[in-house]
């Protein structure tokens, strides 16, 4: 149980430190704008750079981990995200820092596949906890980076925080090492890829996780791109923009937290459904005003939406990928890739409307998106309803 205990914590540092790196970068995007005459569509594809490999790695590392074993994997991506920390410190131009945040994503995105099913395999009968409590992991990331970040960057420079993320990633990947080489091995039978989407496809509560993850990365990285430049327009430095994401994330962590707690009591396509139309609600304060209050509140009243959304998009796809009949890897990689494509279309699509309209009308947009995705949920709501109810008839008949 200690051993186990102990596989776990080292898995969550290393989702940790890398949602550290990955969060850093949001309040130093109005500073390396204005240090490399970035536009704001330049801007949004230095945010989504991580996420273009991201996606493209999440496949492959499943196959990967099905010939080679989830350890083998991730210890390897730990050692890929130290390289490219450091890398970014020491980039010199646009182009580097960028080249850089994508070797930062091949890592990443590796963590998020293989490490997640790792963990899962080492959680045994509690995986849809452990697995809730990563995203309440990456929230404890999401509010160390953005204020680190800052307060770094003022101190010490643009290379700071990058660097001493590097060390500290090569010191968790030397902790993984220590893991009993018992778990995290290649798993015994696999599914071909084609029978596994054809499965997902099937399921609503699978179809329903990835959906919810796809509408909270996409508003994510929309937000992240769009709120540090108006606070930055309205004379915001950048430690007091980090500070406020910092805030703003402690409720998403509490929040998070609460949600873990209920595990798979928390899979319920109706209560995806609410925080997709909760986030719309949310965002009208920005459509209403672009002052430094209306942005403030909007991120503050994000942090538990937010956290909603993303917690309850692995108890969801635990119990679906069991109801199924397929691998938690494969269902952790589809969710890392609709994320990652999510964050990746997000930042830029509203950097270029921003460019062409304005911030409000981009956020009107992003209220319009959640709100058809909540009638998605409401529609497959009813229709798991009308199905369970079927069952439990068709039960109670043949029982007389």
């Amino acid at each position: 149980m200690r051993g186990a205990r102990r596989s776990a914590f080292l898995l969550y540092l290393g989702i940790f430190v890398g949602e550290v790196v990955w969060t850093a970068l949001v309040p130093l995007v109005p500073t390396y704008s204005q240090h490399y005459g970035l536009s704001k569509l330049e801007g949004g594809m230095l945010l989504a750079a991580a996420s273009v490999t991201i996606l493209a790695v999440s496949i492959p590392a499943t196959v990967l981990a099905d010939r080679f074993g989830a350890r083998r994997l991730t210890l390897a991506a730990m050692m890929l995200m130290a390289m490219s920390d450091l890398a970014t410190g020491l980039s010199g131009s646009y182009w580097e820092l960028l080249a850089s945040r994508m070797l930062f994503g091949v890592g990443f995105g590796i963590v998020w596949t293989t490490g997640v099913g790792w963990l899962g395999e080492v959680a045994g009968t509690s995986q849809a906890r452990a697995l809730s409590l990563t995203v309440t992991t990456a929230g404890l990331g999401g509010i160390t980076g953005p204020a680190f970040a800052g307060i770094a960057v003022e101190r010490y420079g643009l290379a700071a925080p990058f660097v001493a993320c590097a060390v500290v990633t090569a010191a968790v990947f030397a902790g993984m090492l220590t893991i009993p080489a018992t778990t995290g091995l290649r798993p015994e039978t696999t599914l071909p890829l084609a029978t596994t989407i054809r499965r997902v496809a099937g399921d609503r509560l699978v179809l329903a996780s990835l959906l919810t993850m796809t509408l909270g990365g996409f508003v994510g990285g929309a937000v992240n791109l769009l709120a540090p430049l108006q606070l930055h327009r309205n004379g915001l430095s950048e430690s007091t923009i980090g500070l406020v994401f910092s805030v703003a994330a402690l409720t998403f962590i509490a929040s998070s937290a609460l949600v873990a707690r209920f595990g798979e009591r928390a899979a319920s396509v109706r209560v995806a459904c609410l925080s997709a139309a909760a986030m719309a609600a949310a965002l009208l304060l920005v459509v209403a005003s672009t002052s430094s209050q209306a942005v403030i509140g909007f991120l503050l009243a994000r942090g538990p939406i937010s956290a909603l959304m993303f917690t309850i998009t692995f108890p969801l796809g635990v119990v679906g990928a069991r109801r199924a009949g397929v691998s938690l890897t494969a269902v952790a990689a589809l969710l890392n890739i609709v994320w990652s494509a999510a964050a990746l279309v997000g930042p830029i699509a509203a950097g270029a409307m921003a460019e062409a309209t304005s911030s409000q009308a981009t956020y009107v947009c992003l209220i319009v998106t959640l709100l058809v995705g909540a009638a998605w949920m409401a529609q497959a709501h009813g229709e798991e309803r009308a199905a369970r109810y079927a069952r439990d008839s068709a039960y109670r008949t043949s029982g007389r």
